[in-house]
């Protein structure tokens, strides 16, 4: 099945609104994108019944939770086989700091994105939880100093 098919410009446009505004109600939302409420809310559901609209979240500023040092990091592994990358997977996912990670095609085998309190912080991460991974063999970091998009 071509989900993509499935979906036409009404569907698109409730997809822009709700991802600026997931809290909108049905009616708001119908009116901005010209439907009445309840066909709205059936094109909604169907949404989420194909698993286009898999969540809603909410947003929060990790500064003011006081998590200042952003970063994407760069693994490398040793061996390119299942259980080592299976190993890996499994060891981050208690990892708090670790917000997002990525199995990627290039020059490095996965991507991680991070946010600690500081670089102290960062640093133990870094040193004391990722490289002590059986299987990793290099960590290359990249500090984010400003987000321009997100």
């Amino acid at each position: 099945m071509d989900k993509k098919k499935e979906i036409d410009e009404i569907d698109r446009r409730i997809l822009r609104v709700l991802q600026q505004q997931a809290e909108i109600p049905n009616n708001a939302l119908a009116e901005r994108v010209g439907l009445t409420p309840a066909p709205c809310l059936r094109r909604v559901q169907r949404l989420r019944e194909q698993g286009v609209l898999r969540r809603y979240t909410v947003e929060i500023d990790p500064a003011y939770l006081g998590y200042q040092i952003a970063a994407f990091v760069e693994i490398t592994l040793r061996q390119h086989t299942s259980e080592v990358a299976t190993r890996f997977m499994k060891a981050i996912q208690n990892k708090r700091q670790v917000i997002s990670c990525h199995m990627v095609a290039g020059d490095c085998d996965f991507i991680l994105r991070v946010r600690t309190r500081d670089l102290a912080e960062y640093r133990k991460l870094i040193w004391q939880d990722l490289h002590r991974i059986d299987g990793v063999e290099k960590i290359h970091s990249n500090i984010v100093l400003d987000v321009i998009k997100e």
